[in-house]
């Protein structure tokens, strides 16, 4: 007998010793690690942003108010004003004095969270000023003065107490952890002896202690992966810690990281920005702030409807909707935030199907209309309802007709309408099998389906506001309904130095794969796809999946480009390095550019946002000459927070205006080696700032371009 002991002991070494080696810390490992089902499954969370901040509750309408101290040491007018005005000459630090939290009631809290039908919450554990929620040793020691919750302010466990109060609930309790801080004494002197020393001890502390199954990190644009150990910290979590198998992480790990490594892809205020390969969360507050904003008013915030519909098109986008809260200095969360969350509750009551446990649907080929057979033509679940940052926006962009959710656990459909539509709701390219149930979600009423070839009649009655609680959004339930071949994937590649592409179409089952040119909707009857193949002329391919028994696929369609190579140019004298003109303006697009007065002429060895004349609302458009190394398709990378386009010889390569996170965009064009016309425009309003320019050529690796390359006339 106790030989089997020490056999199984053995063994149960040995497993763990397997399971420890499961994630090397690589991005290729870590990658592959899949996104906690619990998670996918929610959709709805509740980020709150709360602690030092939340005394003054002030920035400008637009700005973030967590970046209160960021404001008064950076030199912001309306911010510092303010600070004297309310405070005199208190420093931030003193502030803390005043965060009480007095009538804060983590059961009051978890409560209302739970009855807005959110399933998990993100509290900001720590924010960029360092302050923490819960006794963190490292927070005190380092920063030299009382700064944690417990040492200061509340004198309170407020992240512990919450999470207690979650955990009574449905609720999954998460956290928010910012890797950097802006003035803490270590993180000033030395980086890595910063991550050494406080960053690693607090986040094993906070993870150890609380047992979080989010973990929400920002903060990181400030180092690289490697600086921030990231990886060696990821396969530490999801091998050996206390909620390895359940916790969910995020792409925010290190400069140029989002949205390309780590776990759930995080958009914030990007309602146009979806994912159909990767699980996203777009995230924003009711207002224009994630923290408590004094200076917002009641038109400020979104509306309750628009905070639904919103809700509604990040899961039919296939991602998650994490909406903010910002609690003030005593604990209370602002009546107006309450408010909506109780009318979110209401909705997802009733309607709540179609949210829980359903995924991205595919995407009618034609949309949707509406009405008596001569309605707009609606979207689809893919696109995104453009709600601007801020502000009330009652209803989903014009054309949006209706939403799409599927459960594929039991084969339901959900179609979603903002508006209701006496008479008749039309469907397009939606066969049913006879004998379909449909019904409203919230009433359970039957309702009365009719196929007009290859269009689904929905028969609706009239609007009876007794029995119809909704007013935000109306479910339709197709029952047993919506299985769909396995959409096509479109994949392009240039071998060698060809300018005709090489198309490979695959699907994720044994869907068989039809195509067109000519831009009309692929059938059974149009080419079948059997092996890669060139593309012979520039076109639009339209591909299409079948299988039996199911819906097709979504219709993909995609430009097919056969390249020319552009000639080099021959300017009569080149000096070196591109010029540049530097701009102070506030505009939300390059085009704003065409319209203001440089406030600095000069040159510049590399586009750059060192080259700004000030740290916000400003703008930069360099000009001059590339020199390329040889003919070839070259592939061109630009990431920017906020908007930047790239023009080569004239011709757009690529666009990625307005203003938004850090977000990297790419576009192809095919070059003769020399010289050739360049132009680059910039701009960058409020907080974050970059800008990034990399391309490669025949799809081989990235690279920057050297200094000696730039010239101008």
């Amino acid at each position: 007998m106790r030989r089997m002991l020490e056999c199984t002991v053995v063994l149960l070494f040995t497993v763990s010793i397997a399971r420890a080696q499961d994630y090397q810390p690589t991005w290729e490992s870590l990658d592959k690690r899949p996104v906690p089902q619990w998670y996918k499954d929610a959709k709805f969370g509740i980020f709150i942003h709360w602690g030092v901040y939340s005394v003054p509750g002030f920035r400008k309408k637009g700005e973030y108010a967590e970046w209160y101290q960021n404001g008064l040491n950076s030199g912001d007018s309306s911010t510092i004003a303010y600070h004297k005005k309310k405070f005199g000459d208190l420093t931030y630090y003193q502030l803390a004095d005043q965060f009480k939290a007095e009538l804060f009631n983590p059961d009051e809290w978890a409560r209302l969270i739970e009855q807005s039908g959110a399933r998990y919450v993100v509290l900001t554990s720590k924010h960029h000023d360092g302050f923490a929620l819960w006794p963190s040793k490292e927070a005190s020691r380092d920063w030299g003065r009382p700064w944690n919750a417990m040492d200061a302010g509340p004198h309170r466990d407020l992240l512990g107490d919450l999470f207690a109060a979650l955990r009574k609930t449905s609720v999954h309790p998460g956290l928010y952890y910012s890797l950097y801080e802006w003035y803490n004494p270590i993180w000033l002197k030395d980086h890595r002896q910063y991550v050494d020393q406080h960053m690693w001890p607090q986040m094993k502390d906070v993870i150890n202690t609380y047992r979080p199954d989010i973990f929400w990190t920002d903060g990181e644009w400030e180092e690289t992966a490697e600086t921030w150990k990231s990886k060696e910290f990821l396969a530490w979590l999801y091998n050996e810690s206390p909620v390895k198998d359940r916790v969910v992480t995020y792409d925010r790990w290190g400069a140029g990281i989002r949205f390309k490594h780590g776990g759930v892809y995080t958009p914030e205020y990007q309602p146009d920005v979806s994912f159909e390969d990767h699980y996203y969360e777009e995230s924003r507050g009711m207002g224009m702030s994630y923290g408590y904003n004094r200076n917002e008013d009641a038109w400020d915030y979104n509306s309750d409807s628009a905070l639904v519909l919103q809700l509604v098109d990040k899961v039919s986008g296939g991602g998650n909707f994490l909406l903010d809260i910002g609690p003030d200095e005593h604990g209370k969360i602002p009546p107006i935030m309450e408010e909506r969350l109780i009318q979110m509750g209401e909705w997802m009551k009733y309607n709540h199907e179609a949210i829980y446990n359903t995924v991205r649907w595919r995407v009618p080929s034609q949309g949707a209309d509406a009405g008596s057979g001569a309605g707009a033509t609606g979207g689809s679940g893919q696109e995104n309802a453009d709600h601007a940052k801020g502000g009330q926006e009652d209803g989903p962009r014009p054309g949006k007709e209706c939403y799409f959710t599927y459960n594929p656990t039991e084969n339901n459909l959900y179609v979603i309408l903002p508006q209701w539509h006496s008479v008749q709701f039309v469907v397009k390219d939606l066969t049913v099998a006879p004998g379909t149930h449909a019904e409203l979600l919230e009433t359970h009423q039957p309702l009365e389906v009719q196929q007009q070839g290859n269009d689904l009649v929905v028969l609706l009655p009239d609007f009876d506001p007794g029995r119809i609680r909704g007013r935000y959004a109306y479910v339709i339930k197709l029952a047993h309904t919506g299985a769909f071949a396995a959409n096509a994937k479109v994949q392009f590649s240039y071998p060698g130095r060809l300018l005709k592409p090489l198309v490979v179409l695959t699907a994720k089952d044994s869907s068989h794969i039809h195509y067109t040119l000519d831009g009309s909707t692929p059938d059974e009857g149009s080419p079948l796809y059997t092996k890669p193949f060139f593309a012979d002329r520039s076109a639009t391919l339209t591909v299409r999946t079948f299988r039996d028994g199911m819906l097709p696929g979504n219709t993909v369609i995609t430009p097919v480009t056969v390249f020319t190579l552009l000639p080099a140019a021959h300017p009569a004298k080149l000096q070196s390095e591109l010029k540049v003109a530097a701009y102070e303006l506030e505009t939300t697009s390059v085009s704003g550019l065409d319209h203001a007065n440089p406030v600095r002429d000069t040159v510049s060895a590399s586009p750059s946002i060192k080259d700004l004349t000030r740290p916000e609302q400003a703008g930069l458009r360099y000009t001059g000459y590339i020199r390329i190394g040889g003919d070839g398709i070259y592939t061109w990378y630009l990431a920017a927070d906020d908007g930047a386009v790239l023009w080569i010889d004239g011709r757009l390569v690529v666009d990625n205006d307005g203003q938004h996170a850090n977000t990297e965009k790419e576009g192809k064009i095919a070059l003769k080696k020399g010289l050739h016309i360049f132009k680059l425009d910039y701009i960058q309003g409020k907080s974050d700032k970059a800008l990034k320019l990399e391309y490669s050529v025949n799809g081989h690796d990235r690279l920057g371009v050297s200094a000696g390359d730039w010239g101008h006339e």
